[in-house]
Order: C-alpha cells, then structure tokens, then sequence
C-alpha cells in the first residue's frame, strides 16, 4: 500500500487516521517478520531516527542495517514491536503528510518462549509526496524495562 498512489490527500481526519493507522500497522508487520526489504519501503532515503537508548540514525540505509544487526540477526532470540491502538493520535501536517504517535510495547522471544520485555512512546512523521506515503521522522522514547 505504502507504493500505491493515492489520488488525494484524505479528505477528513477519520480518513487520514484510518489510512495512517493503517500504513504504520503494515509497516511494523514486516518489522515484525525481519522482511527487511519490503520494510524499507515505507520510508524515505533520508530517514532520520532518534532513539533515545541507541541514538541517531540519518540514512534509510544505517536504520536498516541497524535493524538487521541489533534486531534481526540474534540466533535463538526474536523482538516483536506491538503498538497500543488505543493510545493512537493522528495529526495533519500541513503541506507536508501527517504524525502519528502512541505507545509501543516490546516482546523479546527466547528459545520458544515470548515475554514482554518493555515499552515506549513513539512519534512517526509521514511524508506524503507524489501520491506516495513514507515515514521520513521517527522518534522512539521513554523506553522503559518490563517490571516482573
């Protein structure tokens, strides 16, 4: 969807957050699988991502390979990035797409066995340039530890 041209920029705020929404959860369900190519296709070349425990990255290329080599290349060991829907707030961006934040939780699998292992806010600003949605901001904060 995320390479599908849409005709307009939606007409209403149901509509925008219905599309953003939307985009974010096919995203993250590559995330999810570490399909890395199809991935990337959600974001712009100059992705700018900001963790507040890992840092900076300033290229499509460096979140990716970061992904792959922190998230996605652990034998024996798997995260899975779920969003908390109801913690969803959408916002129009004037001339350029739209934000999304909310809460993400975290679950790490370990030989079989998945357990929550923490959670986060995030905001993702989205482009909307030539018909065409892709994340060009991402900001992931607040990470906290999963209390036993």
């Amino acid at each position: 969807m995320a390479q599908q041209k849409q005709a307009v920029y939606p007409a209403g705020q149901q509509e925008l957050q219905k599309l953003i929404i939307a985009l974010d959860t096919e995203a993250f369900t590559y995330f999810n699988t570490c399909d890395l190519q199809n991935f990337k296709k959600y974001f712009t070349d100059d992705l700018e991502f900001y963790h507040d425990k890992g840092g900076v990255s300033k290229t499509l290329d460096a979140f990716i390979e970061t992904t792959r080599k922190n998230l996605c290349s652990t034998t024996g060991s798997k995260i899975r990035r779920e969003a908390v829907p109801a913690t969803f707030e959408v916002y129009p961006l004037d001339g350029y797409g739209a934000i999304l934040t909310g809460e993400h939780l975290f679950y790490e699998t370990r030989n079989g066995i998945e357990g929550l292992s923490g959670s986060a806010k995030f905001t993702h600003v989205w482009l909307y340039k030539e018909g065409i949605w892709k994340m060009a901001r991402i900001l992931s904060y607040d990470h906290k530890a999963a209390t036993k």
